[in-house]
């Protein structure tokens, strides 16, 4: 058990003890991104996101939850070359991915370790810079949430509040001053053991384990039947053509969840010629409700929103349980608070798994 400032004082064991650059949600100059954590002046501890269907806005407070951004900015960039060639298309070289300095994921929530594990199981080592920045993780330092925000809905798909493993330390803001700690491993045990804390009570610990039941509860309220039952329902009305029109009548297609989500992985390559007469091969993020995304040099494969709409639901809670054994929406809620329509996801799932009940939003 310890405080807010032994916060800085793991800090500092990461790295200087342990050699590793933090990488993390940054607070600077106003708004929460991703970047290098050097101290405790580079957390968010003094705000927290208010947000609902559509809108995003940071105010003071204790709670912070996410941003926009997610650990998927560090393991898979939004940019990525992958290739060299000369002016006769030689391979010149591949980009040099064998330097990653050791790193900890510092304050990242239980919803993105699952993501990390989800893009672990459908990307591994079949995308080099990913491969190369995953196995550069050398610490997970996982923040658990003990109040969720208005979109949050893991404990309805099982990623959260709370984190079991694949962690080395996990800590909880059981209010602004005092921190509940645990470990996940032989090196958060050692972690833990040089931050010298003492142990927590038992009042303590039940109020730890009443917060995180609490959310939990709230945040498994998603759904109104059990996950099963909802991917049964979501591929037994895949072909309804007309419900999936309803409830995809507000979505533009603008591709914003596609690029908040956690785990969606897509990418196009773009050849260009740098200053040097090179071509470069290059990676960037695309997304399945885009309307380029469907198309291929014989037509496009799904011209009609619907379909793209479609298939981003079903990818995400049939598609990748099937391929990988686990779901591909971690329940983050990114998708509803950064949808400039305000669709809920939650809303669009209920809404197929009930024949039509409270679509849209």
């Amino acid at each position: 058990m310890g405080s807010v400032y032994d916060l800085d004082r793991l800090i500092r064991i990461l790295r200087e003890n342990l050699n590793l650059q933090l990488q993390g949600y940054r607070y600077h100059a106003g708004r929460v991104s991703w970047g290098e954590i050097n101290g405790i002046a580079d957390l968010p501890l003094s705000v927290e996101d208010y947000v609902e269907p559509g809108l995003y806005r940071l105010k003071e407070g204790y709670r912070f939850r996410h941003s926009s951004v997610s650990p998927k900015v560090f393991l898979l960039p939004s940019e990525q070359v992958f290739l060299y060639e000369s002016e006769d298309y030689a391979r010149v070289k591949a980009p040099d991915t064998s330097e990653m300095r050791q790193t900890a994921l510092f304050g990242i929530k239980p919803c993105d370790r699952r993501a990390i594990e989800v893009l672990d199981n459908i990307i591994g080592s079949k995308n080099p810079v990913y491969a190369s920045r995953r196995k550069s993780i050398a610490a997970i330092i996982v923040e658990e949430c003990l109040e969720p925000n208005n979109n949050c809905f893991c404990g309805a798909v099982g990623s959260g509040p709370s984190i079991e493993g694949g962690f080395d330390v996990a800590y909880a803001r059981l209010d602004e001053k005092r921190v509940f700690f645990k470990y996940g491993s032989e090196l958060g045990r050692d972690i833990l053991v040089k931050l010298d804390l003492k142990p927590a009570g038992e009042r303590e610990v039940n109020e730890y384990r009443e917060k995180i039941e609490s959310t939990r509860e709230l945040t498994s309220r998603a759904f109104s039947r059990v996950m099963r039952e909802v991917q049964e329902n979501l591929l037994s009305k895949a072909r309804d053509k007309d419900l999936w029109l309803k409830v995809s009548e507000d979505c533009v297609g603008c591709g914003n969840c596609n690029f908040v989500c956690p785990t969606c992985f897509c990418l196009e390559f773009e050849y260009s010629i740098n200053e040097q007469n090179m071509g470069v091969k290059t990676a960037q993020w695309t997304g399945c409700l885009l309307y380029t995304y469907g198309q291929v040099a014989g037509g496009h494969f799904r011209p009609e929103l619907y379909t793209r709409y479609r298939h981003f639901v079903l990818h995400k809670f049939v598609f990748y349980p099937k391929q990988i054994g686990l779901i591909g929406c971690v329940g983050c809620g990114r998708c509803i608070t950064w949808c400039p329509m305000g669709i809920d996801l939650r809303g669009s799932v209920n809404s197929v798994a009930q024949g039509g009940v409270n679509a849209g939003k």
